[in-house]
C-alpha cells in the first residue's frame, strides 16, 4: 500500500529556512518509501475563502482555481504536513489562505488524512508559536486528524542552515518512527 505525505510549504523564496526545512523533509521521506505530493501555495492560483457559505451543500468549494489540486492531495495523504514561518506570533498569511480553504471540511463526510504535523520557523530568539499551533490543531481536529507532533526552530536570524537540517532531520525521523 502507498503511503502518502502532502507537504504543504509556505515559503515565500527558495532559499530561505523555511524552504529548508521542506526540502530536507520532503527528502528524508522519500527515502523511507513515502510518496509526497510538495506544494507551494505562493506559486499556486489560491482565492481567499469568501465565507459564500456555497459548500454547506457537501458539494465542495465553489472557487476554481489551484486549490481542487490541494484538496485532491490532502484526501489522498495519509499525513498532511505543513511549514510555515512564523509571522506576527502565527502562521504566514500563505498558508492561512490555504486552511481557511479547509472551511469545506465543516460539511464534509469524508474529512481528512488520518495524521496532521507542522515545522515552523522564526528569526527570533523566542518566537510565539502558540497562534500558529492553535491555527494547525484547530484544522486536525475539524479534519479528525490525529496530531502527530511540531518542530518548532526559533532564533534562525542567527542559525546556519546546517543546524535548521540537523533539527529537520530529527524531527522527520521522529515522526517516522512513530509511525512503524
Amino acid at each position: 500500500m502507498e503511503r502518502r505525505v502532502l507537504l504543504i510549504c509556505a515559503c515565500g523564496r527558495r532559499e530561505g529556512f523555511t524552504y529548508t526545512m521542506c526540502s530536507v523533509a520532503e527528502h528524508a521521506l522519500k527515502n523511507d518509501g513515502w510518496t509526497v505530493d510538495t506544494v507551494f501555495p505562493i506559486e499556486m492560483k489560491i482565492g481567499h475563502c469568501t465565507g459564500c457559505g456555497s459548500c454547506e451543500d457537501g458539494k465542495g468549494c465553489v472557487i476554481d482555481d489551484d486549490m481542487e489540486s490541494v484538496y485532491r492531495s490532502f484526501h489522498e495523504a495519509e499525513i498532511v504536513l505543513f511549514c510555515t514561518p512564523i509571522h506576527y506570533s502565527g502562521v504566514s498569511s500563505v498558508i492561512k489562505t490555504v486552511i481557511d480553504r479547509f472551511q469545506t471540511l465543516w460539511y464534509s463526510s469524508g474529512k481528512g488524512p488520518k495524521y496532521m504535523a507542522a515545522m515552523m520557523c522564526g528569526g527570533h530568539e523566542e518566537p510565539e508559536f502558540r497562534g500558529a499551533m492553535h491555527v494547525f490543531k484547530s484544522l486536525s481536529i475539524t479534519a479528525g486528524s490525529e496530531w502527530l507532533g511540531e518542530l518548532k526552530i526559533a532564533d534562525t536570524d542567527r542559525k546556519d542552515f546546517s543546524e535548521v537540517k540537523k533539527e529537520t532531520e530529527n524531527f522527520i525521523a521522529g515522526l517516522i518512527r512513530s509511525l512503524k
